[in-house]
């Protein structure tokens, strides 16, 4: 059973998908890049915490860093493909820590990718 704490999460975690899809639609421009790298970082941020309490809800599973919560949900088949959630991961630090824009290119790049694996997510765990 969804506590309210998980489905404020959800609702936010759609919204904020919604946003990333929005500035991932607009011409490539550096400052449509620069938005769309921040979209994605607010939106790994919420999807990674509400698949947390989800976890902790649905499945009584306590996991405390986003590696870890990956990577129970990859062992419950909630997600496909941890390649890429673990990718992420590395993606949100590098922008978090350093500015370097060849990198910024990079992220931004695989953000249509980063996308498509959070929306599968969450029709996932929607469900529930």
């Amino acid at each position: 059973m969804k506590s309210g704490k998980l489905e404020k999460s959800l609702i936010n975690l759609r919204k904020a998908t919604d946003r990333f899809a929005e500035a991932l639609q607009e011409p490539e421009s550096s400052i449509v890049m620069d938005a769309t790298i921040q979209r994605f970082e607010f939106t790994y941020e919420l999807m990674w915490k509400t698949l947390k309490i989800f976890l902790e809800d649905i499945h009584g599973i306590r996991a405390v860093s986003p590696r870890l919560v990956f990577k129970e949900a990859y062992a419950l088949s909630i997600i496909e493909h941890e390649d890429i959630f673990l990718e992420m991961i590395q993606s949100r630090n590098l922008l978090s820590h350093t500015y370097n824009e060849e990198q910024a290119e990079q992220i931004y790049k695989k953000c249509p990718l980063y996308l498509s694996a959070i929306k599968n997510l969450y029709q996932r765990i929607s469900v529930y």
